[in-house]
């Protein structure tokens, strides 16, 4: 199974503190990351494009504007996530935990978020076109400003 490293993490730091002009950008295209606990890492602007995040523990982890199309989360817990401005569309987010999760800005355009637990998170001019929120807990969820046409489950 992948896993991200430590020297890894490191590289990327050291490319978000730079701009680019050192380090490395994590890219994990692809990857099997289920079941993995990241909590609290910064993996801001990175590529999970078609990654496997289903079941893994990624509490307060920064997203934000990283690309995940077309990944999967199923079951993973995202609470207190930082999804701001990230590419989500049509992603897996059935039967998450994303409460007090911040998705401002993000892309969940066709994604699934069934059964998913959105209490107290906000989305914020969040793109929710074709989105389905089936059975999901929506206490306190904040969609000021948020695209929903054609959205399931509101």
């Amino acid at each position: 199974m992948a896993t991200i490293t430590s020297d890894e993490l490191d590289a990327h730091a050291n490319w978000l503190s730079t701009g680019g002009q050192e380090g490395a950008m994590l890219e994990k295209t692809g990857m099997d990351l289920s079941g993995q606990d990241f909590s609290g890492a910064n993996l801001s602007k990175a590529h999970f494009i078609g990654t496997n995040f289903s079941d893994a523990i990624l509490v307060g982890v920064n997203f934000s504007g990283a690309d995940f199309s077309g990944a999967t989360f199923t079951g993973a817990n995202l609470s207190q996530v930082d999804f701001t401005g990230a590419d989500l569309g049509g992603v897996t987010l059935d039967r998450v935990n994303l409460s007090e999760a911040d998705l401002s800005g993000a892309d969940l355009s066709g994604a699934t978020l069934i059964d998913a637990n959105l209490s107290g998170a906000k989305c914020v001019g969040t793109d929710l076109i074709a989105a389905n929120l089936s059975g999901s807990q929506r206490e306190g969820l904040d969609l000021t400003d948020a695209i929903l046409r054609d959205t399931q489950g509101l």
